[in-house]
């Protein structure tokens, strides 16, 4: 699992002060809550005295009582009070849970599992449209493969097919080959980032409002190793859709989608808020239908065969050049710029010649 990392918890605002949220990444149980003075704080969910889950207990003058023997823990992890202790005793200095770091950055408040030692060597991506556009943000954990969830919002052709019932007009569509969109694809340090035109199919009424271009620039962006974005540009409107990706335990995902917008029904904004939040939930809801499926058919696979099989054309460009970066980066290999896909063992076994015979050749991939 992917340790040394920052992850989503929440946007800063639902954290309430007296509240505790629960939480599991990578296989770590984690609470939430805000301390005194009101700031973020994590904490292992387990007392150190009976090993009771602290998300169980409440919060009292910002700091977490266990339930069963009122054991309460300050944002840092001690122990500041026992109510069955001597009162000549001390609290043991072991009295205390392991704390994790906690990050409010663009309205996000982000934790760092792994090693405290390296909170420094990365940090959480820049989303500085948080702070002056409206959002809406929810949560769903599923059974999911990471890879696959990860990839899904970059996959430029699903869109017309998965979300026909939500968007798939009005990000338009890509034009099958000979008419091959140019996919213009950067590999950088800390992901990938790139752009590619759709043509306009939106509806009468969508194009009245968003614009009649005949072409709509899609531009994309994903932060290694669980933030992808998808902007979309309609003259002075714009939709940012973010999706935070992480492994909630060895068969579950948690993916967190933020919807944000700029001059879309500006003048009504509780309607655009409602609109968003509908239109974004059907958006995962059709995602989620499908990763939930294809993880047996990938499971079934692997057990029977030991490995996936799938078929890659070219335009699966920005799929695989995901893959490529993912795996180099899982493995361990460093990136600077497109060159790191050279030589790289790890590399997507597709390779898409440049004659058409080769295009549609069954690739055999380890998932």
């Amino acid at each position: 699992m992917l340790k040394d990392k920052w992850y989503l918890i929440c946007p800063a605002k639902e954290l309430k002060a007296g509240k505790i949220r629960k939480l599991r990444i990578l296989d770590e149980d984690i609470v939430v809550f805000r301390d005194a003075e009101g700031r973020p704080s994590a904490i292992e969910d387990r007392c150190c005295h009976r090993n009771v889950p602290l998300s169980l207990g409440e919060m009292k003058r910002g700091c977490v009582v266990c339930p069963y023997h009122g054991w309460t823990f300050d944002g840092g992890g001690q122990c500041v009070h026992i109510p069955s202790l001597a009162a000549e005793d001390k609290i043991p200095r072991s009295a205390r849970v392991r704390r994790y770091v906690v990050r409010e950055q663009h309205k996000l408040l982000w934790v760092f599992v792994g090693e405290e030692e390296k909170v420094g060597q990365c940090e959480p991506p820049p989303i500085p449209e948080m702070d002056i556009w409206p959002f809406v943000a929810r949560e769903h954990i599923f059974e999911a493969d990471l890879e696959a969830a990860a990839e899904s919002l970059l996959d430029p052709y699903h869109i017309a097919f998965t979300h026909s019932q939500s968007i798939g007009t009005l990000l338009g569509s890509i034009e099958e080959l000979p008419q091959n969109p140019d996919f213009h694809i950067d590999v950088v340090k800390d992901g990938l980032i790139g752009h590619y035109m759709r043509e306009n199919t939106s509806s009468f009424f969508e194009k009245q409002y968003f614009g009649t271009d005949p072409q709509i620039q899609i531009n994309y962006r994903f932060y290694y190793p669980n933030l992808s974005r998808l902007e979309i540009t309609f003259h002075d409107r714009v939709l940012l859709i973010l999706e935070h990706i992480m492994q909630v335990d060895e068969t579950h995902v948690s993916m967190t989608q933020i919807t944000l917008w700029k001059n879309i029904f500006k003048p009504f904004p509780w309607f655009a808020k409602f609109f968003m939040r509908r239109k974004s939930d059907k958006i995962v809801g059709e995602d989620i239908a499908l990763l939930q499926a294809q993880r047996k058919i990938m499971e079934q696979m692997k057990n029977k065969e030991g490995r996936v099989r799938e078929v890659s054309v070219r335009g699966d460009a920005i799929s695989l050049a995901f893959r490529k970066y993912w795996r180099a980066k899982l493995k361990g290999d460093a990136f600077v710029g497109d060159e790191a896909f050279e030589g790289s063992e790890e590399a997507e076994d597709v390779e898409l010649e440049e004659d058409g015979r080769a295009l549609g050749a069954t690739a055999s991939i380890d998932v």
